[in-house]
């Protein structure tokens, strides 16, 4: 669901949002009021604050149309409501009707060649299911309307198809569409016309079978009377069954050639022999029903001009060969002059020679060993001629690379070519091309239950659930346990799960006969290069999920070109992917088996992950200097300063997405060091700390609580091996990580050892900023009087470090202790002192908490207007810095401002607004207690007494739940709550 800005699609916010965009544009140009904006998009769920929600919703919408180009007018306000005005067409779904109905218009002219067009080009606005992820019951309805549309017209493109006589060519895509619809009775006529039509009169009859045993088992109904008229007429051969302008000719061989200059002429060949060299199919072929339809429809299309090449790409074991080999028998039908088949070996060292493979196709062809030309060349032009008038299909398995498959090529357009490789063939012409993921679980468990049997998996769906995704998915793997499974009726699902728990063994688990995901996997590891091979194997172990290509670089001790000109081998060779420009990924059992292999030198694994862990701590720690600019802690970094020549960020975003992208990998490489840190060098924990602490000054931006379980493991091993830097830090996160979590008990237990273990390691840096959690803790518990000496415990270390913006920041706490103990007075100039220094730094988070503490003072003080205007100058400073913790902060507190001043609209408006970005982000329970507080007293103030009765009551759920004392204050104000006079 999104915008579309020229090529580009620009998506539509979160899925409420879009709910209320969809209502908006299909009832373009009417008003759509806000109660039918409410109900469409929550139906009887809708919260109370529904209404500030929509309106949020839109003021986003309208800047998205606007940034695409749209008047700001396009999405107006109407009365109670909004309209969108912009013309119908501009929406899929309206241009789909529109040219529906053109086709129908078409028809009825006589004009198939344009209806078919006009069908064609409908269907294809269809992108997956439509509106897909769009909650909410108006979507719901459009959702199935939408569908069925689809179905219709594909339905009406069917018909068309026979009315134009293309039978054979309709076969593949029908087949496809009733196993995606099983229960509609028109396409099973569809596709016994075409298969009659055709020739294949046992075939059809065989459909109207299949279509009464579906029917039945399903519906308990037989086939309707139209179908079953139509099985009688193909049981009769009716002969109108066949129109004119497609008769039914018998299909012989093409005649061979007989001009004498000519190669085949040369070969002598007298009598044409018809090869039909397909592998068996697969009976138990699961899933992969776009990849069919799209491959099928290529090699099949009626008007291409050019040779038919359809190729399909992926790493071992993930299901080329079998694709291929489905498609190419669905698709057989249309070459009745015969299939070749070679297995090219491309992924082994002996892959096959393309010669040889000329030989073994022109003798299948009829053409006498012994006149086979000698040179490749003459040999690939023999075969082109012998194929010119021929409809032959091509089955080109496991080939090496485009030099290889490039002379089997035939060069006639009636001819069709299936190609498989492990990486994408550029040097040949393909018509559609299929790259394969590994299974989706739906796919992975339909497999497993084929060949098991749904008897012995429906006892154990969550054990089969597991089986598939200790497989990653990958079909071969998921093959060989439901094949092992099979063959061993004593074993259930939960054992062999457990036998693949052990990563160290589940490669060797993954065999069965002559199967083995490893051998998949080891055709193409020995293909490498020696440096190839050794950065497959040195970053297995660090490239999770996965790695940048400066990670990777450093990690390898190489520059980025170099690193780059060794990884791009290993994406083409599919022993890595490679998601996005510059990122690099293993499949789960292909990092299994890179694990497995022998380190050598330089590549082991200890020392690509101490080259990893400096890299991510330099980089971590720029991105911290430019988060907390001029913080001192930096200088406490293990790297400490930047080096001349190394990692520099141009501005705050760019150090962001450096942090968001390679959180991950970093988390990662610090509880790799705790795992091995017996033999890791001494200074790596102090390192891994560092990182820690440098990443979380990006808090808001990351999975705080992931690193804070890193952490804890990280603290307690520090503690083992006697590093108190290393422990002090690690139990700061862990603080920091319960505090932002209110887990009070926990956050307490972790600064104070946090501040034991920095007071140890003389680190004054971090001690200093575990008395300010500390004092943080005793203000939530309203302890006043503790936090505030904590507070100045804090800045009296702050102060002899020079620690300038910690400083600050612990003025700021401890004027908010202070005016929480109702001594706004004495906290109003240190609020003033600390904003004008901020200023100067350019710290604008500083700025932005310094704003909303300030405002507190103020408002504690009674000059509201004043707190008003600094919660709003707040507000703007988060827009534009892109800090929405804050501003959510900012927004329930100028909410309780504008409640004293009177202003209860505005203030409902801001206390909705804190209370709707609260619900969505986890481990803020203080902050959502507190607004949902604010927002109870506003809607009192409002009387909208039944309802403030439910804030305050979710409200002191949070507050009980968090053993917060605001809890007895909330407790208070439930029972000044008396019902609205009626």
């Amino acid at each position: 669901m999104g915008i579309r800005d020229g090529e580009s699609v620009v998506p539509c916010g979160p899925p409420q949002q879009q709910a209320t965009f969809v209502m908006l544009a299909l009832r373009r140009g009417h008003a759509v009021p806000l109660h039918e904006v409410v109900s469409g998009v929550w139906g009887d769920t809708a919260p109370d604050s529904a209404v500030m929600i929509v309106r949020t919703y839109v003021w986003r919408l309208r800047k998205l149309l606007t940034s695409a180009g749209c008047d700001p007018q396009v999405l107006a306000r109407v009365g109670d409501g909004y309209r969108l005005a912009e013309e119908p067409l501009s929406v899929d779904a309206f241009e789909a009707e529109h040219l529906a109905a053109d086709a129908a218009r078409a028809r009825g002219a006589e004009k198939y060649d344009e209806c078919a067009m006009l069908l064609k080009e409908a269907v294809s606005l269809w992108r997956g299911e439509p509106l897909a992820g769009v909650p909410g019951p108006f979507a719901d309805r459009q959702r199935s309307r939408l569908s069925e549309l689809r179905l219709t017209l594909l339905e009406e493109r069917f018909d068309l198809d026979l009315l134009l006589g293309r039978h054979a060519q309709s076969v593949p895509e029908l087949t496809a569409f009733i196993q995606e619809q099983p229960l509609r009775e028109r396409p099973y006529g569809f596709l016994m016309r075409a298969l009659y039509a055709a020739g294949r009169q046992a075939d059809a009859l065989a459909v109207f079978g299949k279509a009464r045993e579906v029917l039945a088992h399903e519906l308990g109904l037989d086939p309707g009377p139209e179908l079953r008229a139509l099985h009688e007429r193909i049981l009769a051969c009716a002969p109108d069954l066949v129109p004119a302008a497609a008769p039914v000719t018998a299909v012989a061989p093409a005649a061979h050639p007989q001009e004498a200059g000519t190669a085949a002429g040369q070969a002598g060949a007298a009598d044409y022999a018809r090869p039909a060299q397909l592998p068996a199919d697969i009976s138990d072929f699961s899933g992969r029903n776009e990849a069919v339809a799209e491959l099928c429809r290529a090699l099949t299309d009626p008007d291409r001009t050019a040779l038919a090449v359809a190729s399909v790409s992926g790493m071992g074991g993930i299901g080329k060969s079998t694709l291929a080999l489905k498609v190419a028998h669905q698709v057989k039908g249309e070459f009745p002059d015969g299939q070749l088949y070679a297995d090219l070996r491309g992924s082994g060292t002996d892959a096959a020679d393309p010669g040889t493979i000329l030989v073994s196709f022109l003798t299948a062809l009829g053409v006498s060993r012994r006149k086979v030309p000698g040179s490749l060349e003459d040999r690939s032009r023999m075969f082109r001629t012998l194929l010119d008038d021929r409809r032959v299909l091509l089955l080109l398995d496991n080939a090496r690379d485009a030099a290889q498959v490039r002379p089997l090529l035939p060069g006639a357009a009636h001819c069709a070519v299936v190609v498989t490789s492990r990486a994408r063939l550029v040097g040949v012409p393909s018509g559609a091309h299929v790259r394969l993921a590994e299974f989706s679980t739906g796919e992975a468990l339909s497999l497993v239950r084929r060949i098991v049997g749904e008897s012995r998996i429906a006892p154990e769906e969550e054990a089969a659930l597991a089986l598939v995704v200790a497989c990653a998915c990958l079909p071969l793997a998921v093959r060989i346990v439901a094949t092992r499974l099979s063959s061993r009726p004593g074993w259930t699902v939960a054992h062999l799960v457990a036998r693949l728990a052990d990563e160290r063994r589940r490669l060797a688990e993954l065999r069965a006969d002559d199967l083995a995901v490893a051998a998949a996997f080891e055709l193409g590891y020995h293909q490498l290069t020696d440096r190839q091979a050794m950065v497959f194997r040195s970053l297995a172990s660090v490239a999770w999920p996965h790695i940048g290509l400066g990670a990777a670089s450093a990690a390898l001790g190489l520059d980025e070109t170099e690193a780059e000109d060794l990884l791009e081998p290993l994406v083409d060779a599919a022993l890595l992917e490679s998601p996005a420009p510059g990122r690099y990924r293993y499949h789960d059992l292909v990092r299994d088996f890179a694990r497995q292999l022998p380190p050598d030198g330089e590549g082991s694994a200890a020392a690509v992950e101490r080259r990893l862990l400096d890299h991510l701590l330099e980089m971590a720690g720029e991105a911290f200097r430019w988060m907390v600019p001029g913080d001192p802690v930096h200088s406490t970094i293990a790297a400490g300063a930047v080096r001349p020549d190394g990692p520099r960020f141009t501005d705050l975003a760019e150090a962001r997405e450096w942090v968001i992208t390679e959180f991950d990998c970093a988390l990662h490489t610090v509880q790799l060091l705790v795992r091995r840190w017996e033999a890791a060098e001494p200074g790596l924990l102090t390192q891994a700390a560092d990182v820690l602490v440098a990443l979380s000054s990006f808090g808001q931006d990351v999975p705080y609580a992931q690193m804070a379980i890193a952490a804890e493991a990280l603290a307690e091993t520090a503690a083992l091996a006697g590093n108190h830097r290393a422990a002090g830090r690690a139990h700061f996160i862990c603080g920091n990580a319960a505090i932002q979590e209110t887990r009070l008990t926990r956050a307490r237990t972790h600064a104070q050892r946090a501040a034991e273990f920095c007071r140890r390691a003389g680190d004054r840096a971090i001690l200093q900023q575990a008395y300010n959690d500390l004092g943080v803790i005793a203000q939530f518990e309203q302890r006043y009087d503790d936090a505030a000496g904590f507070f100045d415990e804090a800045l009296v270390l702050a102060r002899e470090w020079g620690q300038r913006s910690g400083e600050l920041i612990t003025t700021l706490n401890a004027a908010l202790a202070r005016i929480r103990g109702r001594r706004a007075e004495e906290a109003l100039p240190a609020c003033e002192e600390a904003l004008g220094a901020l200023r100067e730094m350019a710290d604008q988070h500083g700025v932005a908490h310094a704003l909303c503490v300030r405002g507190q003072a103020l408002h504690e003080l009674g000059r509201y207007q004043e707190a008003l205007d600094g919660y709003r100058e707040c507000l703007d400073v988060c827009a534009t810095a892109g800090i929405p913790g804050q501003q959510a902060q900012a927004w329930y507190r100028c909410a309780e401002t504008l409640r004293v001043m009177g202003d209860v609209d505005q203030a409902l408006e801001a206390a909705d607004r804190a209370v709707a970005y609260y619900r969505t982000v986890p481990g803020r329970d203080r902050d959502r207690g507190y607004a949902l507080w604010t927002q109870a007293r506003v809607s009192l103030g409002a009387g909208h007494h039944e309802r403030a009765l439910a804030q305050a009551g979710e409200a002191l759920e949070v507050f009980t739940r968090t053993a917060l004392p605001e809890a007895a204050q909330v407790r208070a104000l439930i029972d000044g709550i008396r019902p609205a006079p009626v």
